[in-house]
């Protein structure tokens, strides 16, 4: 009975190290499979039972499925993770991709919770990893907020363009002349964003689809109300701050508003 309980205990020890090793090949040999296939092999080894860094392991595809964009089945993992592994370093790290899965999606409010609670961690490492992605996300929610004023205020400003002309009978066609000058040069721009990467060909494309519907109606409201003076000037003064709204909205929702202050703060290549 004895030794067959200590070979019993032994070829449990084996297993245990065979799925340690097993693990720790599957991190090395990462880039020779598909992720997919890590995924699954990884999975199925947390399955099979324990293991000395097991809790590592289901860490780790969290992260890689946070890594490849899959950020319902890290938040899967890394709520697993919690629940197999209460008050480990790994789950303090869990909080820290909880919070950037939270950011990517651009909730803020549930960043800077999990980030908060990154700061509380018994490991320094978390906490100051946690104290540097709370000030990135107070500055990504304070960009946001002001990206809402400005779609706010570009709004506001196009409607009352609108409702100025049409009180006065105006209609889209003919074009008004600015509107003729400026709509093909806005073509071309957005022609040529073509050749360019696709976020700032996003930007240049809704930069010109809201320029082309601004200079639409403030050529509009300046064929019909035929502002004099002052009135002109600040007709002016309100179609350009439209136009600086959303320029910077389509900045925001294209992820350039850093590279755009960096280029400023260092000058072009």
């Amino acid at each position: 009975m004895i030794v067959a309980l200590l070979l019993a205990l032994a070829a449990s020890d084996a297993a245990v190290l065979a799925r340690q090793d097993r693990f720790l090949d599957l991190l090395r040999t990462y880039p020779e499979r598909p992720p997919a296939e890590t995924f699954r092999q990884v999975a199925e080894l947390i399955d099979e039972g324990p293991f000395a860094e097991r809790d590592r392991a289901e860490f780790w595809i969290a992260s890689a499925r946070l890594a490849a964009g899959d950020r319902e089945g890290a938040r899967q993992w890394f709520a697993r993770l919690s629940r197999d592994y209460p008050g480990s370093v790994w789950e303090e790290r869990s909080w820290l991709g909880l919070g950037d899965a939270a950011l990517q999606e651009r909730d803020y409010g549930a960043a800077l919770s999990h980030y908060a609670r990154a700061q509380g961690a018994s490991d320094e490492a978390v906490r100051e990893l946690g104290r540097i992605s709370e000030r990135q996300a107070r500055v990504l929610r304070f960009r946001q907020r002001i990206a809402w004023l400005c779609g706010a205020a570009a709004l506001c400003i196009g409607a009352f363009f609108a409702v100025s002309a049409l009180r006065k009978g105006a209609r889209p066609w003919p074009l008004p002349a600015e509107a003729r000058i400026v709509l093909p040069v806005l073509c071309v721009l957005a022609l040529l964003s073509t050749r360019i990467d696709p976020a700032p060909r996003a930007a240049v494309l809704q930069l010109c689809g809201g320029g082309a519907l601004l200079a639409l109606l403030s050529g509009m409201r300046l064929a019909s109300v035929k502002p004099r003076g002052g009135r002109r000037a600040l007709h002016a003064a309100l179609a350009l701050a439209a136009l600086a709204c959303i320029g910077f909205v389509a900045l925001y929702q294209s992820d350039l508003i850093g590279m755009v202050q960096e280029t400023f703060r260092t000058g072009p290549d």
